[in-house]
């Protein structure tokens, strides 16, 4: 039941945004909405007291940025038209962004530890999931006609 009570402003969120942009252009303005409801939705799953969540949210939101930027720093050519050797080379970028971001995700586990306990970091995972899931779920739902 907690899990609808965040999923109801982000259905209303995205209503009102609209998605009538293409995937990935979402607006600044939607994207802040939504990040700010990802904020309440885990800070209220992991029940982070004031105090955690002064000290974690700037240890997440520095790996949540990392992780962004290698995203987009990742080369997207079109697959139809690259060499075998290319998509090779391609495969092997995959591989060490995915070492990378292994290697962040570590730190961050790391670096929560000290912040909060091994139990809430472990519902981290989960509540990120149940997020995403749901959003994307609503999503798909106002792109059907």
């Amino acid at each position: 039941m907690k899990i609808r009570s965040y999923i109801t402003p982000i259905i209303i969120l995205l209503a009102t945004c609209g998605l009538m942009a293409q995937p990935g252009n979402m607006s600044k303005d939607m994207r802040e909405r939504i990040e700010s409801q990802r904020i309440a939705f885990i800070t209220q799953q992991l029940q982070l007291t004031p105090d955690e969540a002064a000290r974690f949210w700037p240890i997440y939101n520095e790996y949540k940025n990392a992780v962004k930027d290698m995203r987009d720093d990742f080369e997207r050519p079109d697959l139809m038209t690259i060499s075998d050797e290319e998509a090779g080379k391609l495969i092997e970028q995959h591989l060490q962004q995915e070492q990378k971001k292994l290697e962040l995700k570590r730190t961050l586990i790391t670096r929560l530890r000290t912040v909060v306990s091994a139990r809430k970091v472990l519902m981290l995972q989960r509540a990120e999931m149940e997020f995403n899931r749901e959003l994307l779920r609503k999503a798909q739902e106002m792109r059907k006609p």
